[in-house]
C-alpha cells in the first residue's frame, strides 16, 4: 500500500507548557477535536503518558489510540491499535518554544489506507481534522490567557 503523510506547522501565542497540557489531557481533547475521547488505560509517568490508551470515537468509527512516547512540555507520538480504516499509522506533535510566549506547534503522521484508493480521502479528511483542532487549541489558549500558572488546565 501506498504511504500518505500529513505534517502542520502552526505558530501560537502561549508557552509550550500551556498547549502541552492541553492537548495531552486526553479526556478534554473533546474541547478541540470534533470526536468523544475517553481514556480506557493510564500511562506512565503521568496518566496521559506513555502506555496511555484512548478510545476516539468521531461520529464515523471508533478506534484507540496508544501513546508511545511521551516527553512532558516537548513532544507526544501515538498509533492508531485498532478500529480506523488505516494501517501503519504514527502521529507525532512537537512543541518548539520560539520565545517564552510564542510556540511553534508541529505535527506529523503517516499511514496507509486498509483499502485501495481511499488513501487521498483519508488524507484530506485527517489533514482537516487535525489543523481545525490545532487552531482551536491554539484560540483557546491565546482567549484564556490566566491558565497559564495554572498545572491542571481545565475549562473556564
Amino acid at each position: 500500500m501506498t504511504i500518505h503523510s500529513i505534517s502542520i506547522e502552526l505558530t501560537a501565542n502561549a508557552p509550550r507548557k500551556v498547549l502541552f497540557a492541553l492537548l495531552s489531557d486526553h479526556e478534554q481533547l473533546h474541547r478541540f477535536f470534533n470526536a468523544n475521547y475517553i481514556l480506557l488505560r493510564t500511562g506512565k509517568p503521568h496518566n496521559n503518558g506513555i502506555g496511555a490508551i484512548r478510545e476516539v470515537n468521531n461520529g464515523f468509527f471508533t478506534y484507540q489510540e496508544q501513546i508511545i512516547d511521551f516527553k512532558e512540555n516537548e513532544h507526544l507520538h501515538y498509533k492508531i491499535i485498532t478500529g480506523a480504516p488505516i494501517a501503519e499509522h504514527g502521529s507525532w506533535i512537537k512543541f518548539i518554544s520560539i520565545n517564552a510566549e510564542q510556540t511553534k506547534i508541529m505535527y506529523h503522521m503517516t499511514f496507509s489506507p486498509k483499502f485501495i484508493g481511499t488513501g487521498w480521502l483519508i488524507k484530506q479528511h485527517i489533514h482537516r481534522f487535525i489543523k481545525l483542532a490545532l487552531m482551536k487549541l491554539i484560540h483557546f489558549s491565546e482567549a484564556h490567557p490566566h491558565l497559564i500558572n495554572q498545572t491542571t488546565i481545565k475549562d473556564p
